[in-house]
């Protein structure tokens, strides 16, 4: 897939709309920090639009001594998309401006990109999930390539039943959301078994999108609390393992109404609460990933507090629940359909 910037964020974001001439380019990148000090080369940093934005921030912050950890689309200036970065305050080669002293012609896209942004990425749990990812990102690649390769197996982890699961409750559409892909393919590699011609990737941490592996993903770096998908962008939302990092149920809630307007047909996947499950889950989330990996989730859900959840946020749907068990656990599964 050639992925196309301004193609896909007119198609799949509201996003507003000013009429004025910012540059000739097609995207232009706002780079800024938790001070509100706005990073410029040449008048920001400008370019054409098919290009993959994980590599192309990786790029920067090599290039200009950078350490960008989030992005997400702001507004069009006619025909211009504007794309913010959000990097942690650093000595980068750029020049650095307070926004009060940014040149007039840029003065009205700050001052919105301030209005309506500086919410975004503010939330506790948010910027916990983001550092941590950071400071531990050796512990999970060690994770990954060592401990799920040589002890947490995939025949463990029974890789093939769950795909076999995944084959049968992801329907033949044409466009497909994971909207906390972390550093899991398995969602890309169905959808591209099924054909679909659009397969997102969404993460609140960059470090974990594969985009070297998987250059016919798009990958996004959406909150999923807070952000400008369209209503009913998508065929399909896939969602594992993500509601145990919500904050309590009122953030579980949100996250849930969110798949529920971005999407016409939904795929929730689990783990039921290890400290209640004993044994070895327990053991490995205590262990494991609470203490190694330094795992931020905390809002476990037994069987019975899924499915309350999840039938009180669906009322108007068809719901199919199932179950799989593997090494690590009981894993709940809820697919959820619109009754008409």
């Amino acid at each position: 897939m050639k992925f196309n910037i301004l193609d896909f964020y007119k198609n799949y974001y509201s996003l507003k709309k000013f009429k004025m001439t910012l540059t000739n380019k097609k995207v232009l990148y706002l780079i800024y920090d938790d001070n509100y000090y706005y990073y410029f080369n040449n008048n920001f940093i400008t370019s054409n639009s098919d290009i993959n934005l994980i590599s192309f921030i990786n790029q920067l912050n090599s290039k200009y001594n950078l350490s960008i950890s989030n992005f997400y689309p702001v507004c069009f200036c006619n025909d211009t998309l504007v794309i913010a970065f959000k990097t942690i305050e650093t000595n980068s080669f750029l020049r650095k401006i307070f926004y009060t002293n940014i040149d007039k012609k840029y003065q009205k896209l700050i001052s919105f990109h301030r209005d309506e942004y500086k919410v975004n990425f503010l939330s506790l749990n948010v910027k916990k999930e983001i550092e941590l990812s950071q400071k531990y990102i050796g512990r999970y690649r060690f994770h990954e390539n060592v401990i799920k390769k040589y002890f947490l197996t995939e025949e463990k982890r029974k890789k093939k039943e769950y795909w076999n699961i995944l084959d049968k409750f992801i329907p033949n559409k044409k466009s497909i959301i994971d909207v906390s892909c972390g550093d899991s393919s398995d969602v890309f590699k169905i959808a591209r078994k099924k054909d679909y011609k659009l397969i997102v990737g969404n993460d609140i941490c960059i470090n974990y999108l594969d985009y070297k592996n998987y250059k016919d993903v798009v990958f996004t770096n959406d909150d999923v609390e807070h952000n400008n998908i369209k209503e009913k962008a998508y065929d399909v939302a896939f969602c594992k393992n993500t509601l145990h990092h919500m904050n309590n149920l009122s953030n579980i809630n949100n996250l849930l109404q969110f798949i529920n307007r971005i999407s016409n047909e939904i795929l929730i996947i689990e783990i039921a609460d290890p400290k209640r499950q004993g044994g070895l889950p327990k053991f490995l989330n205590k262990y494991l990933y609470t203490k190694f990996l330094k795992d931020a989730g905390t809002c476990y859900l037994s069987e019975g507090e899924f499915r309350t959840i999840i039938n009180n946020n669906f009322k108007n749907h068809k719901i199919e629940y199932s179950k799989f068990n593997n090494v690590l656990g009981t894993y709940m599964i809820a697919r959820i359909t619109n009754k008409e």
